[in-house]
């Protein structure tokens, strides 16, 4: 080979190299949090358990309200944390959970529509973006006091089939869409019998684990003449402590709710 042409083969080698690693790193962060399973069409199916769960936990529901107690607990030698009471109206893609206690706290309300969230306080004046991720008390984010739309928010692989106490599981790795998510990665149980989220990991971009979830169904709501199960504790523990938030939902009403209330220059 001449000169001429080594220097040609060398740039050629130069300008793929970078692109290759990228695209290797690029593959990593897609690869589940787990072993794939070879049966690639199931991905359309999880797709749908996790549409299923996320209406168990108000969820696509065309309007519902609830009540939300938060009691924690939080690692050894930390100072104790109050409880928390709000009470949170969902329809659709949208949701409003306003505090009720404690009292420094009472009057706050967090707006989430589609990915967007704000919150606005009494002393505001207007009301300010924030992320889901923030912490609202103990273990829990105020993601997680919102209706839920996994399904939305974040790319499902089925890993495998497993029992999950005295019931048998799809295990699930959901992977966020966008930055927006209350958490980067989550490995979802579903029901296979009941078709409700069992127990969730939250997971770091890295799989590294942050906290684990446990859900209770023990409330019914009757959605257009059918029932179904609907979330009744969500248990959030700490995977670094033994730090927890116990989230125990009540006064579950069907109703409409008008759309002015999910408009965000509206949120006072």
């Amino acid at each position: 080979m001449n000169t001429t042409l080594q220097r040609v083969a060398l740039l050629i080698l130069v300008h793929l190299c970078p692109v290759s690693l990228a695209a290797q790193d690029t593959e990593a962060q897609a690869h589940p949090c787990g072993k794939p399973s070879v049966e690639r069409a199931r991905d359309a199916e999880a797709a749908a358990w996790v549409t299923n769960a996320d209406e168990a936990r108000g969820g696509g529901i065309p309007g519902l309200v609830w009540n939300i107690h938060a009691s924690s607990t939080g690692a050894a030698g930390d100072d104790p944390i109050p409880d928390y009471r709000l009470r949170v109206k969902a329809a659709r893609e949208a949701s409003l959970a306003e505090i009720l206690e404690p009292a420094n706290s009472k009057g706050n309300k967090m707006l989430q529509v589609d990915r967007n969230m704000w919150m606005t306080k009494p002393n505001l004046r207007k009301p300010v973006a924030i992320s889901p991720r923030m912490r609202l008390t103990g273990q829990a984010a105020i993601g997680d006091i919102a209706a839920t739309h996994y399904a939305q928010d974040y790319a499902a692989t089925f890993l495998r089939d497993e029992p999950c106490g005295e019931e048998q599981c799809h295990v699930l790795d959901l992977s966020a869409r966008h930055k927006r998510t209350t958490y980067d990665r989550i490995t979802y149980w579903v029901s296979v019998a009941r078709g409700v989220a069992v127990k969730a990991d939250f997971l770091s971009p890295s799989c590294k684990p942050i906290k684990s979830a446990r859900f209770e169904y023990a409330n019914v709501v009757n959605l257009g003449g059918k029932k179904i199960a609907f979330v009744s504790m969500m248990h959030i523990t700490d995977a670094a402590s033994d730090a927890r938030t116990t989230l125990r939902y009540s006064d579950i009403e069907v109703r409409e709710i008008p759309a002015s209330e999910f408009d965000v220059a509206n949120l006072q």
